[in-house]
């Protein structure tokens, strides 16, 4: 999130725009309703498991907790400031049981500190803050650029707090804060993943490459700015990042363990354009020449940019196959084009979309076809061709010829053959404006925008069925092997979702399906495919042949 994002946002709160907004469901079994009208640059929410009420946090360090009685209005009362945490500019927020974790950064002219603190309720309802992590001093970037201790989440066992420290650069260019840090780019205490033992307290990390990158704490290498993070069901950790003002693609990756995900090399797929020599960033289609970064220079010719290191390899970001998200603009002619209308992928989302709110639905709470599935927001509204919006925050650029103020459903599958996970999407929701969080309570998703409300989705919740339907040898599909048809019959009686990819991971057919579907495969190449069917049983696999 950018330091100066108060006024951008003062300035919104009186645009006709917010008091116009409507968000509706764009598929059946979905309602949507307006929780309360929150405080200004809210950044993060979550659930107290202890008392079950959602607390939200502000940039200023102020923490919010939300009352939702049965009867009466919602209202949200202030429990928590920068005074008594320490953190001045506040990102992520988190809880495991009785504690509360919250990340962030302090601030001055030239230099930054980054903090992890929590705090533990007591017996009489009170919280005692601790300091978990502090880092020693590092340089910060002004005018702009610091993406900052930027998410903390607490894995799945309880073990390990996660931490996001983002970038310090737009792309990896030279920031020197006025002249206050000659020729300085990234730093050791940026762009990287920390893992820390639950019980850490009082850790400071040093801003010094040798002693960080072995000090067992660093998990993973090379994001931008890893917003969010979150577990799915079989307790796999994934991580949204944004790419810049350049027209490269927004990132999901599946984080894993020594990865170097590529900043500033590599951006959403695409190699830094800073690494060609000479560059001429007027003969660069994926630039925006009415952009903050254009007109800064930030993509000026850059002879010392480092080479990637020796023995460095980058692991890739999520394939999204669509039909959501799915638009990138063609590196050789600057058009705009849709990777779903052309059989192909991108990695992973729409340029500028800045994709914020990942959530699973890890206990499979809700009814198919929604069961299991990721759910994400996006940060920035759609606009033209160009990347422009009259009402995106920044001005330009922003995502381009994309509807993209929904909320995307995210089908997850593990593709073997580029050891990585490829998806599909789809738009459930739409309407909403600058949302930056989400959180599953049982089955309804809670939405919350940076300057605007918290939304309710209502999903149908998942009924039990039989045991028999969950068993696999219930979905027949026939023929098989089969030429120019072949046939789904489910005992399910409730929609289901189904994908189907060739041997090489590449998606051929994605649709709900309902009892017994046919599906004309007239088009299909002979070899075998992989048909997944994802239901309210879970999700069952099955191989098909297909012959000519």
């Amino acid at each position: 999130m950018k330091k100066n994002i108060l006024l951008a946002f003062v300035i919104l709160c009186s645009s006709k725009f917010l008091l116009a907004q409507r968000v509706y469901p764009l598929v059946s079994g979905v309602t949507v309703d307006s929780i309360l009208k929150v405080k200004i640059n809210a950044t993060k929410l979550a659930t107290d498991p202890i008392t079950g009420h959602l607390f939200y946090q502000t940039t200023d360090g102020s923490i919010y907790e939300v009352f939702m009685p049965s009867i009466g209005p919602v209202t949200d009362s202030l429990r928590f400031t920068s005074a008594q945490h320490g953190i001045t500019s506040a990102q992520g927020l988190c809880f495991k049981d009785s504690t509360m974790y919250i990340c962030g950064n302090v601030w001055s002219s030239t230099t930054a500190i980054g903090k992890i603190v929590k705090a533990k309720l007591q017996p009489n309802g009170t919280r005692v803050w601790t300091n978990v992590v502090t880092t020693d001093v590092y340089p910060s970037a002004d005018p702009g650029g610091d993406h900052g201790f930027s998410a903390v989440s607490i894995d799945p066992t309880g073990n390990y707090i996660y931490l996001s420290s983002g970038a310090r650069t737009h792309l990896g260019e030279i920031r020197t804060n006025g002249g206050a840090w000659p020729n300085c780019r990234e730093v050791p205490l940026t762009t990287r993943i920390f893992k820390f033992p639950i019980n850490t307290v009082g850790l400071v990390l040093p801003n010094d490459s040798n002693l960080i990158d072995n000090s067992g704490y660093v998990f993973a290498w090379g994001t931008r700015n890893a917003y969010d993070m979150a577990w799915d069901a079989n307790d796999t950790l994934f991580a949204i990042d944004n790419s810049g003002e350049r027209d490269d693609p927004e990132e999901l990756n599946w984080l894993r363990k020594g990865k170097n995900y590529g900043f500033p090399w590599n951006m959403g797929g695409n190699a830094n354009a800073l690494l060609q020599s000479p560059y001429n960033v007027n003969n660069d289609p994926l630039v925006n020449h009415n952009s903050v970064g254009y007109l800064s220079g930030w993509f000026a010719n850059d002879p010392t940019f480092p080479h990637v290191p020796a023995g460095v390899t980058f692991t890739s970001p999520i394939r999204n196959y669509g039909t959501a998200g799915d638009f990138f603009r063609d590196s050789i002619t600057g058009k705009v084009k849709e990777a779903s209308a052309l059989g192909t992928y991108i990695t992973t989302f729409t340029p500028h979309r800045s994709p914020l709110g990942l959530v699973f639905d890890r206990d499979s709470v809700l009814a198919a076809p929604f069961r299991g599935q990721g759910f994400l927001t996006n940060f920035m509204p759609g606009g033209d061709s160009t990347g422009y919006s009259p009402i995106a925050p920044y001005g330009i650029p922003c995502p381009f010829v994309d509807p993209c103020r929904n909320l995307m459903q995210l089908h997850l599958t593990y593709n073997a053959s580029i050891d990585n996970y490829q998806m599909t999407t789809s738009s459930i929701v739409s309407g909403l404006y600058l949302p930056v969080d989400a959180e599953l309570v049982n089955s309804s998703l809670y939405i919350i925008e940076n300057t605007g409300n918290i939304w309710r989705i209502n999903f149908p919740a998942y009924t039990a069925i039989k045991s028999v339907e969950a068993q696999s040898s219930n979905i027949k599909i026939y023929p098989n092997p089969a030429q120019n048809n072949f046939t789904i019959q489910t005992p399910n009686t409730e929609k289901q979702y189904v994908t189907v990819f060739d041997i090489n991971g590449k998606l051929i057919l994605s649709q709900t399906i309902l009892n017994t579907t046919t599906i004309d495969a007239s088009n299909f190449n002979a070899g075998v495919y992989t048909i997944s069917i994802t239901g309210n049983t879970g999700v069952v696999t099955k191989k098909l042949v297909i012959v000519k």
